[in-house]
Formats: structure tokens, sequence, C-alpha cells
């Protein structure tokens, strides 16, 4: 059985509750055991960063209450080329500039299914 490690960041947490639960789920079908970190900030999830080994992944919330989702994947990158980064978003299109520094976008309001689907492809599962 492999271990993942993931970091979830957004400033709701309705939202870091209810992605947490179906990712839990999600990797018992994969018998895959899942550590998950969050974080409401940019400034918290830099710090996270900074602090730990290197995550598998990441679901980054594109708008922060004090900055962006970019922030965070520039960093992110920069400690860890492999790590999978997804951005969540009402407004996929107005990052599509941003493009480069995610492996994909995952669209809020969240969508089981979709989520799940988005996920798997993030872990390369």
């Amino acid at each position: 059985m492999s271990e993942k490690r993931v970091l979830i960041v957004d400033d709701v947490d309705f939202n870091i509750e209810f992605e947490s639960k179906l990712i839990k789920n999600l990797m018992v079908g994969f018998k895959t055991t899942i550590h998950i970190d969050t974080a409401g900030s940019v400034e918290e999830a830099l710090d996270i960063i900074a602090k730990n080994d290197p995550y598998d992944a990441m679901i980054i919330d594109m708008n922060l209450p004090d900055g962006t989702g970019v922030e965070i994947a520039k960093v992110a990158r920069e400690k860890d080329e492999s790590v999978r980064l997804a951005a969540l978003t009402i407004y996929p299109n107005e990052y599509e500039k941003e493009r480069p520094y995610f492996d994909l976008f995952m669209k809020k309001p969240i969508m089981v299914e979709s989520f799940k689907q988005n996920f798997v492809r993030l872990l390369q599962i």
C-alpha cells in the first residue's frame, strides 16, 4: 500500500472538509493511504510547504484573502518540480495565462464525480 501526501489550500472550511472526505473515500478504493494537510491562506500554505517534505499533489483555491494560488504554485514547483498542482476556481478562464503552473483546473462549485475524476488524474493513479 502506498502513501500519498496532499495539501489542500482554501479559505472556506466547508470546502476543505468536503474535499478531504471525498479524497479519503476515494483512496480507500485504490488501497492508498492519504495524508492531508490544509491551509487557509497563501501565507499559511507557504509556511507549510517550507516546513514539510514535498507533497505528491496540491489543490489550491485561486482566490485567497491574502493573494492568489499562483504564488503558492510557484513556490511549490521551486521546491519540487514533480508536485502535481490543481487550481480550484469559479472562473477558470480568468486564469488561463497561469496554466503553465498547474497540471489541471478544477471548477467550483465542486461536483462530486468531476472532483473524483480530476483528483485521480491529478495523482496519476
